[in-house]
């Protein structure tokens, strides 16, 4: 039996992990930019950086300690939760080696930064396939959707699925893009 040639999604997601991987970016210029976010109300949930995605966390802890509730996500077999963060919260290997909270109490962020594989300028998001994170924008509505990423990720333009969340802004180390 043939094997099919992979999708143009499939190839588009292969060319951005090895821009992302090949990329040395200047996290703190990231952070700089998150900084806005600390004068606003509510918890902030990011993540924790893998394969060559912008690390967060720093900014995150600094969020802690100003006194804002931080939360990181836990997948499940469908769907994604976010869990209130502390330094001390024991991690776990979870959905492709990525550390997750272990037990922790779920909260819900006002403020979602998420990673991405790419972007456009009109607020797309490619992932990395599963949907995680569209299916929690979907039943949240109201939270910021805020990916982050490198200034290489950027594409001309995606083709969105019906079911694809644009975001609010996304934030690499060159600037704040607001669609």
């Amino acid at each position: 039996m043939a094997v099919p040639p992979p999708s143009p999604k499939a190839e588009l997601r292969r060319d951005l992990r090895a821009r992302r991987l090949a990329f040395a970016g200047d996290r703190q210029a990231i952070d700089l930019h998150l900084a806005s976010l600390l004068a606003q109300e509510g918890p902030i949930a990011g993540y924790i950086a893998h394969k060559g995605e912008p690390d967060v966390l720093p900014f995150l802890m600094r969020a802690f300690y100003l006194g804002h509730a931080v939360a990181l996500p836990r997948p499940g077999t469908e769907t994604l939760e976010f869990i209130r963060w502390h330094p001390d919260l024991v991690m776990e290997p979870g959905l492709a080696g990525i550390p997750q909270p272990v037990g922790g109490e779920p909260i819900l962020p006002r403020i979602v930064l998420a990673p991405l594989l790419g972007f456009d300028r009109a607020g797309h998001r490619l992932g990395q396939g599963g949907g995680y994170y569209d299916r929690w924008f979907a039943a949240h509505p109201d939270a910021t959707r805020i990916g982050i990423a490198w200034s290489v990720q950027e594409v001309g333009a995606l083709a969105p699925e019906p079911w694809d969340m644009p975001l609010h802004a996304i934030v690499t180390e060159k600037e704040w893009i607001a669609p």
